[in-house]
């Protein structure tokens, strides 16, 4: 979890956050000591709301703006040429 970085980024100490979150100053001591591994989503949200930012960055240290979407693009199959015959049809083909 990123919760030290972003509070220290914010100039916020653990007792403003706790004011601002509603999330006691303990539990944020034991998440930025990673004490409490498993936060649950509700307590995310709360921190994620204080910092201002998205509980995917508090969490994982994505920032969803920066993220480029990845895109699968589906074509046909590409069988080898020595591949044994298959019962599974590439896309596309009906029987």
């Amino acid at each position: 979890m990123y919760l030290r970085t972003l509070r220290e980024k914010r100039k916020f100490t653990q007792e403003e956050l706790e004011r601002r979150s509603k999330v006691s100053q303990n539990a944020i001591s034991r998440l930025e000591r990673n004490v409490n591994a498993r936060p649950s989503l509700r307590t995310v949200e709360a921190l994620a709301r204080a910092l201002g930012c998205n509980p995917l960055t508090l969490e994982f240290g994505l920032d969803p703006n920066d993220a480029k979407p990845r895109v699968r693009r589906r074509g046909p199959r590409r069988v080898p040429p020595d591949a044994p015959p298959s019962t599974v049809r590439p896309t596309g083909e009906r029987s």
